[in-house]
């Protein structure tokens, strides 16, 4: 495919570029939504599944960077690019798969809302992607035992926020999905080339359907067949397909029968994103951002 072609060419090479080039488009975790870049070890996914509430502390970094985008004319969290005369081509480029990848995603919903037998655009219509992230991954390659000590990972098990998520996976194993018949059991993903898409349903699904269709625990660490004592470089590109900001990410009617309640509570797709990016940011964030629908 080569749109993903591309924008993996121009993700590598962003992420090669001198860190006074990147500095300025460093995220803002106190901003509630990621735009920018994020540098090794600021985010702490193991503070979304896996903290049994026994570590007051921040610990437990990510070891890896990451970059996020979203919608080319989001007016509420805009982008932060690196200049145009560092980096030629890559608004362009993200912005480009960004379209694509949406479309795929409407396509995607209205197959899952068929198949449900609900109405097709139950989903799509609450998804104009204005809320939609691009999200790229570079993982540097690292010790062996600095992933086996417990303290590290390249990102701990977790769920996804949105509704689903394409993921473009690199040929450099290690994405990895929970075994729903045997919990704490993680499987590999294969790598079955260039133009495969993982899709993995995510939390605003599970709360839309009352719980019917389940969010797919995941993580990433080291390739299950990998020898000595290096772990090697990782790249990944995800697209995050996410409710409208307005929209109710409660259960939908048509998955909530007469005799059993709602198992979520009734929150804007924007309340429910933001408490969650907080989570993983475990440092004191500003208030909750409220923007119209």
């Amino acid at each position: 495919m080569p749109v993903v072609e591309d924008t993996f060419s121009q993700i590598k090479k962003f992420f090669k570029l001198p860190f006074d080039v990147k500095k300025p488009t460093i995220n803002d975790p106190k901003k509630g939504q990621q735009r920018g870049w994020s540098p090794p070890g600021e985010e702490k996914t193991w503070w979304l599944e896996c903290n049994t509430g026994d570590v007051e502390s921040p610990q437990f970094g990510d070891n890896k960077e990451s970059f996020d985008c979203g919608d080319p004319n989001d007016k509420h969290f805009p982008n932060q690019w690196p200049a145009e005369f560092a980096l030629p081509g890559y608004q362009k480029t993200m912005d480009q798969f960004y379209y694509d990848c949406g479309q795929l995603c409407v396509d995607l919903l209205d197959i899952m809302a068929k198949q449900m037998q609900v109405d097709p655009k139950l989903f799509s219509s609450r998804c104009t992607n204005e809320a939609s992230t691009i999200r790229i991954n570079h993982f540097p390659p690292v010790s062996r035992d600095i992933l086996e000590s417990g303290q590290v990972s390249r990102i701990w098990p977790h769920n996804d926020f949105g509704i689903i998520s394409l993921v473009f996976p690199d040929r450099t194993g290690g994405l990895e999905y929970e075994d729903r018949q045997n919990p704490g059991t993680f499987i590999p993903m294969p790598y079955n080339g260039d133009d495969e898409v993982v899709v993995i349903v995510s939390e605003t699904m599970q709360r839309w359907t009352n719980g019917l269709v389940r969010a797919g625990l995941h993580r990433v660490t080291k390739p299950v067949d990998m020898v000595g004592d290096r772990v090697p470089e990782r790249w990944s590109l995800v697209y995050f397909c996410k409710a409208d900001r307005h929209v109710n990410v409660g259960p939908l009617e048509e998955f909530v029968s007469r005799e059993e309640e709602p198992v979520y509570e009734d929150l804007t797709a924007l309340e429910y994103q933001s408490m969650r990016n907080a989570v993983h940011y475990p440092e004191p964030t500003a208030a909750p951002v409220a923007v119209a629908g």
